[in-house]
């Protein structure tokens, strides 16, 4: 399993947990840029070719509040399926 991998899992398996700095750091793993920030809220791009896609996390401190980490570990697992070695590992039937 990948670097980028394992930090997604971990960010699903804990979100409450997540820094900034580990959900800066997946999204810039898949391709994202930080295309802006606007007080505390920092705008990530992704441009996969047809549209450009965008998610917004808001930041205080060095936390982020949980609904913001599963919104962007929900865009990544639609955007990048997990690979089928990757899910039988975590034992999810496919």
């Amino acid at each position: 399993m990948s670097k980028r991998e394992k930090l997604r899992q971990k960010l699903r398996n804990q979100p409450s947990e997540a820094t900034m700095q580990d959900v800066e750091t997946l999204l810039y793993r898949f391709g994202f840029i930080l295309a802006r920030v606007r007080g505390s809220h920092h705008i990530f791009e992704y441009d996969d070719g047809e549209s450009i896609l965008q998610i917004v996390v808001p930041v205080h401190g060095t936390k982020v509040k949980k609904i913001y980490v599963q919104r962007a570990v929900a865009l990544l697992d639609n955007l990048f399926p997990l690979e089928k070695s990757d899910e039988d590992e975590d034992g999810q039937d496919t």
